[in-house]
């Protein structure tokens, strides 16, 4: 080989090392490569916070329709189908502007044995799918309430809560949320509170 060629093929690779850490050096668009790298998991993480946000707000809003349709009720001696039906709307104005198309109420009287060891149920109603509870059948409720000649309304609310957006979240296929308060309250006036027409 002579000089000329060993100095021509030295300066290529001469060339090319320079070239390779230049590369090296340059940072051009590495902003550009981070960004697309943590992007899509940003984006992700907001739509859940929103998701989030979303539901515990319907859940709050679900809470405080159980506890003011059964304060409602509570506050009377006497009620009827009608009545309770119409709680549904009350219902609804509480949970506005979220949608209450699937919105489900049940309401059910309860009074506990004399000797404090059996609840049984004395009335029940319940809107479209939630079926009452037959009369004079035995119901479960909490150990705290098991008082002897105690009288309960125990108020039930159920709504399907549809995520925004149509991202699985957890590995699951959910898209929706399945939101339930239950609720015990004594009557307000008097010691029981009959249902006219919810044992036809």
């Amino acid at each position: 080989m002579t000089s000329k060629n060993h100095q021509t093929i030295s300066r290529a690779t001469q060339r090319l090392s320079d070239k390779w850490r230049d590369l090296l050096r340059d940072r051009k668009g590495v902003g550009a490569v981070e960004f697309a790298f943590i992007a899509p998991i940003l984006v992700v993480l907001y739509i859940g916070a929103v998701e989030m946000t979303v539901a515990l707000a319907v859940d709050t809003k679900v809470s405080r329709a159980a506890n003011i349709t059964l304060d409602l009720i509570t506050q009377g001696t006497s009620t009827s189908r009608a009545e309770l039906g119409a709680m549904t709307n009350v219902a609804g104005s509480v949970l506005a502007p979220y949608d209450v198309g699937d919105l489900e109420l049940k309401y059910t009287a309860i009074t506990v044995s004399d000797d404090g060891t059996k609840a049984t149920v004395d009335w029940s109603w319940g809107s479209d799918t939630l079926k009452p509870y037959v009369a004079g059948t035995e119901i479960e409720i909490p150990d705290s309430l098991m008082i002897a000649e105690a009288f309960y309304i125990r108020g039930e609310i159920l709504k399907t809560h549809d995520f925004i957006t149509s991202i699985s979240f957890a590995n699951s296929n959910a898209t929706s949320l399945d939101l339930n308060e239950t609720y015990f309250m004594r009557p307000r006036l008097g010691t029981t509170i009959s249902c006219s027409d919810c044992n036809d």
